[in-house]
């Protein structure tokens, strides 16, 4: 099993460029989700946000053949073309890493899942850039990993919104423009999920015995996306076949039953047995960096295997 790659980039932006590199990353995002092997992409802005600092993009391919494949495509060599004018001295520094969790710590996030209607991904992709854009300006946004549909298709997104506090999430959330945005959403999203995660993971993961401090948030979070990840997909499946014989029409209600739902499977069912499961990868004995990479590998072909059943099943 090949391991999973980040191409890692940085680029110091123009002062008064930062909102046109940040549709240009979109734009990016949206033709890299089209090659073989694109995982998602964590998009990060300067750490204190001043005008003309370093920006790092995280592009998650499956392995680094597939970094290869796009560094070498000219649909890449257009893309950096075209952002060159935008960077202090034209500089765009690119390196590979095969560590999977050296994305930065962050304290809230919002995950979405979002139901596409057939034939709309191009207009999803597009709708999708300029809300990206638009919330990377408010303050406290630490990045949006943006995961298209296995194969590119029309479906199921995820994106993964992130922020320092929850104050400054909910902010973002209650924004006059980003509901001006949600409005334009009904014709090309069926339907959507949301769930928010404190990074910390309260309550779904113990401290370790010995330190006194929770594992990494990057493995808490795989751990809970392993779970949460098949229970949203069923729910999107059956959950509407059930409620609508009881006569729930109103969305409201059906979603806040299918979060409940979500809620308490993941605090209950999923974590409580992955927790067990995985403690030796959570707090690793010994040599941490192969234990480390031998539940990542695992967790992979778990992954792997998960959004094989359920397409087949959905």
């Amino acid at each position: 099993m090949s391991q999973r790659a980040v191409l890692i980039a940085t680029a110091k932006v123009h002062s008064g460029s930062e909102e046109a590199f940040t549709s240009w990353q979109t734009r990016q995002t949206a033709i890299a989700s089209k090659f073989p092997g694109f995982v998602g992409v964590d998009f990060l802005p300067p750490p204190d946000k001043k005008p003309g600092g370093t920006w790092t993009i995280l592009m998650n391919f499956d392995s680094e053949d597939a970094i290869s494949a796009w560094q070498r495509s000219p649909e890449r060599a257009a893309a950096v073309a075209e952002v060159t004018p935008l960077l202090d001295g034209g500089n765009f520094g690119e390196t590979v890493s095969t560590d999977v969790g050296q994305a930065p710590n962050t304290d809230v996030t919002e995950v979405i899942f979002s139901k596409v209607r057939p034939g709309m991904g191009d207009r999803y992709r597009e709708w999708a850039a300029r809300i990206q854009a638009a919330q990377a300006k408010y303050p406290g946004y630490r990045g949006m990993y943006l995961q298209p549909p296995a194969g590119g298709k029309d479906g199921h997104w995820t994106s993964i919104l992130r922020y320092a506090s929850a104050e400054h999430l909910e902010a973002w959330m209650n924004a006059p423009e980003r509901k001006a945005l949600l409005a334009e959403t009904g014709e090309f999203i069926e339907s959507e999920e949301l769930m928010r995660l404190q990074t910390s993971f309260p309550g779904w993961v113990p401290m370790d015995p010995l330190t006194g401090e929770p594992p990494p948030n990057w493995k808490a979070a795989m751990l809970v996306l392993l779970g949460l990840f098949p229970i949203v997909m069923l729910e999107m499946k059956f959950l509407g076949l059930l409620l609508d014989p009881l006569g729930v029409k109103n969305a409201s209600l059906a979603t806040f039953i299918g979060n409940t739902i979500s809620v308490g499977l993941t605090s209950f069912a999923t974590m409580p047995l992955f927790v067990k499961w995985f403690e030796w990868w959570l707090f690793p004995k010994g040599n941490k960096s192969a234990q480390t990479a031998k539940g990542v590998a695992i967790l992979c072909a778990l992954f792997a295997l998960e959004v094989i059943v359920l397409w087949k099943l959905i």
